[in-house]
């Protein structure tokens, strides 16, 4: 299974090398927020320039704004459901 984002293929770990298998999972959620962290700032930076002045489209920032809008509400709700499987595992009874 291979889903393209950006250019960037991810794929299952079926096919993947020893050194993608060992990627830690901090290791790619580290990735995955320095991701949002650039949509965050290319949104930033085509909106500063097109309140200076620049010959920047309007769709182009419209664009990147929702791509900076909808990276940052996943964040957050895969934050969200992380923060669940937490409580929920420490409600579990031993």
């Amino acid at each position: 299974m291979k889903i393209e984002l950006d250019n960037k293929v991810i794929s299952n770990n079926f096919g993947a090398s020893k050194a993608q298998r060992e990627k830690s999972f901090s290791q790619i959620l580290k990735d995955a927020l320095e991701s949002v962290n650039t949509y965050q700032k290319e949104y930033e930076s085509l909106l500063n320039r097109q309140l200076l002045g620049d010959e920047i489209d309007l769709h182009n920032v419209v664009i990147a704004s929702e791509k900076a809008r909808a990276s940052l509400e996943l964040t957050l709700q895969i934050r969200n459901k992380a923060m669940e499987a937490y409580q929920e595992i420490m409600r579990m009874q031993i």
